[in-house]
C-alpha cells in the first residue's frame, strides 16, 4: 500500500557526525498528528524497526506500530497534541542509511555508511524540528531505542524539552545487550549472502537477518510468558527427528522468517551498534553528569520481566536523576510480557504517560 502520509525532508547542507565524517544532504522520513499551536509538540523516537507510521491518519490508513497510543482520545491525544514521528538515520523506511544512494556514485552506500550515534540520530530530528518551526517540545517519548533517544534528546538540548518519557531504556548500554546484538551482527555477516554488505542487486542476506530477528525476539518477552503462551505444546512432526518442532519454534522462525521482507539488513547492523554505544555519560562526565544536563521533568518506566532492559537498569537511571539533584518520577510495571509490554498493554502504559502528559 502507499504511504500518503508520509513525509520527507533533505537537510540543504552536510551533516557532522560524532565520528568526524559527515553525510551530504541526509533525509527524514517523518509523520505528523494533530495540529501545532507552538507549545503542544510532542516527539514520539521509534525502536530499531518501526517506520514513522505510529498511528493511522483516517479510517482508510494501515494501523501503525503504537496505534493503541496514538489518536484522537488516546493517551497521546491527537486532538491535543502535535505528535511527530521520524524514522531515524541509519534506517531504512525513508531515511538515509546505507541502502541509500551515496551521492558520489549513486550506488548504495552499503558499508561505506559512516557509524551512527544516538545523538546523531537526534541532532538530526532537532533540526526537522526547526523546519517545522517547533522551537520547544511539551515531551519526547520513546521505548526501548526510543527511549534512549528521548534520553539523549532531552540531554542534548535540555532548553528545548519540558517532559521526557522513556520507556524500558537505561542510562546506558550494559554488556549482557551488548553481547546478544555482538551474536545477532554475526548472524548477519556469516551469511554468505551478506557479501560484505553489497547485497543491493542480488538480495539481501534473508537466512542470516532472520536468524538475528528470532534471537531478538526470545529477548523481547520473558520466560513466563512463553511459558504460559506455548508451554511444551508439540505443533508437528516426528517427535525424534529434527523436521518435527514445539510451537515455540515455529513461531519463532515465523518471526524470523518474515523480518526480511520489511527491514534492511544492514540498517539493523547500524542501528544496532547505535545501541551498544548509548552513554549518557560518553563525553560528559560520566552518567550522573550526563543525566544533570537533563532539565525536563522525567518519567521512567520499566518492566519487572524484561530481561533486555532489566529493571536494576531504570533504577540505575532513576539513581542518576537523583543524584543529579533531579528526581524523575518511576514507574515499575508487573506485567509478564517483557521487553515489548509497551506494544501490547496499552491499559497499563496509557494512563501514567496521559497523566504525566497532561499534568
Amino acid at each position: 500500500m502507499a504511504e500518503p502520509y508520509r513525509r520527507t525532508w533533505m537537510l540543504p547542507q552536510s551533516f557532522a557526525l560524532d565520528s568526524g565524517r559527515s553525510i551530504e544532504r541526509p533525509v527524514t522520513a517523518f509523520e505528523t498528528w494533530g495540529e501545532p499551536r507552538g507549545d503542544n509538540a510532542i516527539l514520539l523516537t521509534t525502536g530499531l524497526s518501526p517506520s514513522a507510521h505510529a498511528a493511522r491518519h483516517g479510517p482508510e490508513d494501515d494501523p501503525g506500530w503504537w496505534e493503541d497510543m496514538v489518536g484522537p482520545g488516546k493517551p497521546l491525544d491527537t486532538e491535543r497534541w502535535f505528535v511527530v514521528c521520524c524514522n531515524v538515520l541509519g534506517g531504512c523506511h525513508g531515511s538515509t542509511g546505507p541502502s541509500s544512494p551515496d551521492p558520489k556514485t549513486g550506488q548504495p552506500y552499503a558499508l561505506d555508511f559512516p557509524i551512527v550515534t544516538l545523538r546523531d540520530m537526534m541532532r538530526l530530528q532537532h533540526e526537522l524540528l526547526a523546519h517545522l518551526k517547533v522551537e520547544r517540545l511539551h515531551a519526547v517519548i520513546g521505548s526501548s531505542m526510543g527511549g534512549m533517544l528521548a534520553l539523549e534528546y532531552a540531554a542534548l538540548f535540555p532548553e528545548a524539552v519540558d517532559r521526557l518519557i522513556a520507556i524500558s531504556a537505561s542510562g546506558m548500554t550494559h554488556p549482557f545487550a551488548i553481547a546478544l546484538r555482538h551474536v545477532q551482527r554475526r548472524a548477519v555477516m556469516l551469511d554468505p549472502a551478506w557479501r560484505g554488505g553489497r547485497y543491493y542487486e542480488i538480495g539481501q542476506p534473508a537466512a542470516g537477518l532472520s536468524l538475528a530477528r528470532e534471537i531478538g525476539t526470545i529477548t523481547y518477552r520473558s520466560d513466563i510468558e512463553w511459558t504460559n503462551r506455548f508451554g511444551r505444546a508439540w505443533q508437528s512432526g516426528d517427535l525424534f527427528d529434527f523436521s518435527g518442532r514445539f510451537e515455540i519454534e515455529s513461531y519463532l522462525q515465523h518471526q524470523g522468517e518474515k523480518y526480511p521482507q520489511s527491514y534492511d539488513a544492514n540498517s539493523y547492523l547500524y542501528l544496532s551498534r547505535a545501541m551498544d554505544l548509548h552513554d549518557l555519560g560518553r563525553g560528559r562526565g560520566g552518567l550522573i553528569e550526563g543525566v544533570r544536563r537533563i532539565r525536563s521533568r522525567a518519567l521512567l518506566i520499566g518492566v519487572t520481566t524484561d530481561v533486555l532492559i532489566p529493571t536494576f537498569e531504570i533504577d540505575e537511571l532513576a539513581e542518576a536523576f537523583v543524584q543529579s539533584g533531579n528526581p524523575a518520577e518511576l514507574h515499575v510495571l508487573d506485567i509478564e510480557t517483557g521487553h515489548d509490554s509497551f506494544l501490547i498493554h496499552p491499559d497499563a502504559f496509557g494512563p501514567p504517560i496521559a497523566e504525566f502528559l497532561g499534568s
